[in-house]
């Protein structure tokens, strides 16, 4: 009888052993964190208490130190690189030029951010050699990014789509400036190409929107359900430099803007809440990962001298940045985030809805 138990026992312990993590339950979190800025307006360079000379003063790992824990905690971190990596000093006539020297390039291997999303209003700040620079000094750093760029209105001129496999589940990413109805078509070949090349996710990046404007604008509704039709299952949204409204939509994650993160040249309208937009999945045995919740560590991002994020924690800040993720309107077919969220700042969500 003793033996017969004893067998039982190493019988279950080996099939524990041998079944695939997924059939136990394991989950799958993706985090999002908004605009790093990794580098100072030209104007600003060399000047006391920029990014950089704070870089040379603190050391690479200072910009993320007070919330690296959490992004080592995720599976995959995606932010939006919105600086260029370059010695070049020919740039675009513009009010802020965005630059820093490629050796500050290596804060990101010490962020917990896993890749980036690199096409933006100022990604060409130093013009395509500038882009082209910032490519070289990830790829040199074998550090993962995305992102489709136009020179001109005909004329592509760098299209990276990124791949990565995480607890046996591929994602996928694919990055758009400014979109428009015309990016769709590009938009739907690439997701179908992903697809098709085995991924399980698909992150569409989008830098859209009216800075500084603390709810979408209208066509972004319309958009957004056009971008997960295509067969996104995030959209992961930026620019405007403030936090917006999270969405749901036939199963798909939508984020208007994840705001600010760590940003070397903040305007004194920019609201400084920011966080850590976290997307977790179940993982069955079998099929697609299942969307399970929705999650938002708040932070609050520093200027000059500092420009280190870090978490809030009395419960009045928590729920200010909470409460702006919910969009107080109906909209056609989309969930909003539950009231509830104010108080926890998480959200199961069940059949792609959000449940209280």
């Amino acid at each position: 009888m003793k033996k017969s138990l004893l067998v039982r026992a190493l019988c279950a312990a080996l099939c524990l052993i041998l079944l695939p993590a997924c059939a136990l339950g394991e989950q799958l979190t993706l985090s999002f964190i908004g605009d790093c800025s990794i580098g100072e307006a030209i104007q600003n360079r060399g000047k006391a208490d920029t990014y950089t000379t704070v870089l040379d003063e603190k050391g690479m790992d200072w910009p993320f130190s007070l919330v690296r824990e959490y992004l080592d905690q995720d599976d995959f971190t995606f932010a939006n690189l919105e600086v260029v990596f370059t010695e070049r000093t020919k740039h675009t006539d513009k009010v802020f030029p965005l630059v820093g020297q490629p050796k500050y390039a290596q804060v990101l291997l010490n962020s917990g951010v896993d890749a980036v999303n690199t096409v933006n209003n100022h990604c060409f700040d130093y013009y395509l050699e500038g882009y082209q620079d910032t490519m070289q000094t990830l790829d040199e750093m074998n550090f993962k990014h995305f992102g489709s760029t136009y020179l001109d209105s005909k004329t592509r001129k760098q299209d990276v789509v990124m791949t990565a496999e995480v607890k046996g589940v591929k994602i996928g990413a694919i990055g758009f400036s400014i979109p428009q109805d015309k990016d769709l078509p590009a938009m739907k070949q690439r997701i179908e190409q992903l697809r098709a090349d085995g991924c399980d996710l698909v992150i569409v990046s989008l830098h859209w929107g009216k800075e500084t404007k603390a709810i979408p604008e209208s066509w972004q509704f319309k958009y957004a359900r056009k971008v997960i039709d295509l067969g996104a299952d995030v959209l992961f949204g930026h620019g405007p430099h403030v936090l917006q409204a999270v969405q749901f939509y036939n199963g798909g994650v939508i984020l208007y803007s994840t705001g600010n993160f760590t940003f070397g040249t903040m305007s004194s309208k920019v609201d400084r809440d920011t966080g850590i937009f976290r997307v977790t999945y179940d993982l069955a045995q079998d099929g697609k990962p299942a969307l399970s919740m929705f999650k938002l560590i708040p932070c609050t991002t520093t200027g000059a001298g500092d420009y280190r994020p870090y978490e809030l924690t009395e419960q009045d800040d928590r729920e200010r940045a909470f409460k702006k993720l919910i969009y107080t309107r109906e909209v056609t077919n989309m969930q909003n985030l539950p009231q509830s969220f104010i108080q926890t700042g998480e959200v199961k969500i069940e059949n792609g809805v959000p449940v209280e």
